[in-house]
């Protein structure tokens, strides 16, 4: 595996792996606002063919980070690609001098809080109703610097 930066070619495949892992996924316009905004990052892991299993987008202003998305395809899961993406983004965050990053995740999510958790990131609070399909409050996690 691999982690690459988002470009147009691999744009539509992240769709895809929206699809499948949300209930509200991103369309390519919304891939492709990001793609533009100077402030964003999305990386991509790729397997040794080249087929993308996993994605993480995430946005910086000022010293703070933002994680928005983070997917992996169900065929992937357990296999790093996850820990991989957050910490390609921690040290992209640490490199640029980050106060922190942050991220919302849902609070049913155990497996997603259990790798941000062994990553260094604490619970700070709760989105209530953030989540839809199904509603669920989000658990806001961070890593401070």
């Amino acid at each position: 595996m691999k982690i690459v930066d988002m470009n147009r070619t691999n744009m539509s495949n992240l769709v895809d792996l929206e699809t499948e892992c949300f209930a509200h996924p991103w369309t390519l316009d919304n891939f492709e606002e990001y793609y533009n905004n100077s402030s964003a990052n999305f990386y991509v892991a790729v397997d040794d063919d080249g087929t993308v299993v996993g994605y993480i987008g995430s946005y910086t202003v000022m010293d703070e980070c933002f994680i928005t998305n983070v997917a992996v395809t169900e065929s992937a899961r357990k296999l790093g690609v996850g820990t991989a993406l957050v910490e390609k983004v921690l040290a992209i965050a640490e490199l640029n001098r980050v106060s922190f990053v942050t991220l919302e995740v849902r609070y049913s999510n155990a497996p997603a809080i259990g790798l941000y958790k062994k990553l260094g990131f604490r619970i700070e609070g709760t989105r209530p109703g953030f989540y839809r399909d199904p509603d669920e409050d989000a658990l806001i996690m961070t890593k401070r610097f």
